[in-house]
């Protein structure tokens, strides 16, 4: 088992209101591989929220971007010898 988070640089997102279900989706560009460009990036599947679902998700980015920026930036660790 390893601890590597496997990671997909988002590049953008679209949120689009689906007034029939009281609800907005989300779809995310990302990245799969270190030689991609923006402009060829992957979209994710439209992911549905509710209002409230939308609201607690904004909160909760916003308190981990408050968290990471009160942290400071830091390197992963290095190889060891």
């Amino acid at each position: 088992m390893t601890d590597e988070i496997q990671m997909a640089p988002a590049t953008g997102f679209d949120l689009r209101s689906v007034p029939a279900l009281n609800a907005v989706a989300l779809t995310i560009q990302y990245l799969v591989s270190p030689m991609e460009r923006p402009n060829q990036a992957h979209q994710s599947p439209n992911f549905l929220f509710h209002t409230a679902q939308l609201r607690e998700l904004a909160e909760a980015m916003i308190r981990a971007a408050d968290k990471t920026d009160s942290v400071g930036m830091s390197s992963p660790p290095g190889p060891s010898n």
